[in-house]
């Protein structure tokens, strides 16, 4: 049963709405980065637009930090402008390359996709 049957969070919890994004967001993120440095608010935006994904900020911010530490994106702080300042997320060689990869590794998961789409249940 999922935790949204019972109707209370359980965090041991697996529901099928969000197999999808595990494993995913992170590549997700960095799509919207590879041409251009951008701030997480600006990321949070784009995932619902773009993609229909509404995903918390804090599981955003949390995939940017460890994305960042993993040394495929980098940030710096733009305190130009008027507002407050902005933690700018730029996607770094090693991004770029990881990224490709996993394009490559989720088309050769397509044809596996299909199958299972195309299964009769």
């Amino acid at each position: 049963m999922c935790c949204d049957d019972i109707n209370q969070e359980n965090p041991s919890c697996t529901c099928m709405k969000d197999i999808p994004l595990r494993g995913l967001l992170h590549i997700i993120i960095l799509s919207l980065i590879k041409d251009k440095t951008t701030h997480g608010g600006k990321i949070y935006q784009s995932l619902k637009e773009k993609f229909g994904l509404d995903a918390p900020r804090a599981v955003i911010y949390a995939l940017l930090r460890k994305t960042e530490g993993d040394g495929l994106i980098v940030s710096n702080w733009d305190i130009k402008g008027s507002g407050p300042a902005r933690r700018m997320y730029t996607i770094t060689e090693d991004g770029i390359e990881y990224y490709q990869d996993a394009l490559e590794r989720l088309r050769g998961l397509m044809k596996i996709i299909k199958v299972l789409l195309e299964e009769k249940t």
